[in-house]
């Protein structure tokens, strides 16, 4: 399959592949508590230990094969890391998409351009037409952005076997 290629967004933005090049920069971005709020994860503990994560990353594979995962930092002006996008291939046209950034970069369009860009790369080098996002039922943030690019709830069906918890909510495109 192809590498995976920096994906320029306009002038004011590039989604570079993570790589255990962005540990340390990415380690100030995700170490910021605020952007936990709504997620599962907690900071990393250690640089070494984010240095790992990154080291499988980088395989762009999971450990059994079975899922591609393509991970970018999103990068303004050619300057650090802001914070990531990622893209979980699952099958021949699905992917889980999920997003993460810096509470001091919310609210610049970051992760609107960054998300869009990657599933408009998404559809054309990989083929993929389907995507889903998990977000948490107060993340309005989260949800108001997922709506922009076009998601929309899924249907109890459609979230039958999805292994969701009680305050998630799932959204489809």
């Amino acid at each position: 399959m192809e590498m995976q290629t920096i994906i320029p967004v306009g002038t004011e933005l590039e989604l570079r592949p993570a790589t255990v090049a962005h540990v340390a920069d990415m380690f100030v971005v995700l170490s910021d508590p605020k952007i936990y709020r709504y997620l599962d994860d907690e900071p990393p503990p250690s640089i070494e230990h984010l240095h790992s994560v990154y080291q499988r990353r980088e395989k762009r594979w999971s450990p059994d094969g079975s899922e591609q995962w393509l991970n970018w930092v999103v990068c303004p002006g050619g300057s650090k890391p802001v914070g990531f996008v990622q893209a979980t291939i699952i099958n021949a046209s699905t992917a889980w998409i999920a997003y993460v950034f810096g509470s001091k970069h919310w609210g610049k369009g970051y992760a609107h351009a960054a998300t869009d860009a990657m599933i408009d790369h998404l559809g054309e080098v990989y083929g993929i037409t389907n995507y889903m996002a998990t977000v948490e039922m107060e993340n309005t943030r989260s949800i108001r952005l997922l709506e922009r690019l076009s998601f929309r709830l899924a249907t109890s069906q459609e979230a039958q076997c999805r292994d969701l918890s009680s305050t998630e909510l799932l959204y489809v495109r």
